[in-house]
């Protein structure tokens, strides 16, 4: 069974689109190139929530979020 992978790096549609993924896993690319994994919590104007692994919830503004991607079953 394949992996699909949705990706989306430009800055106006990580803001429109990140609140449709609210309680699913994701996988955000902070600026300096580092990756970070957990569950989408909450979305406001300004910045991202989410629960990590070690279930710690994390504010990411979203000015320091270079890419989303998100991977799915095919």
């Amino acid at each position: 069974m394949g992996t699909k992978q949705l990706r989306i790096n430009d800055p106006e549609q990580i803001r429109s689109r990140v609140s449709i993924f609210i309680g699913k896993k994701i996988n955000i690319v902070l600026q300096d190139n580092t990756v970070v994994f957990g569950e989408l919590k909450r979305v406001n104007s300004t910045e991202i929530q989410l629960r990590n692994m070690r279930l710690k919830v994390v504010k990411y503004p979203f000015s320091e979020i270079a890419e989303i991607y998100i991977d799915s079953n095919a």
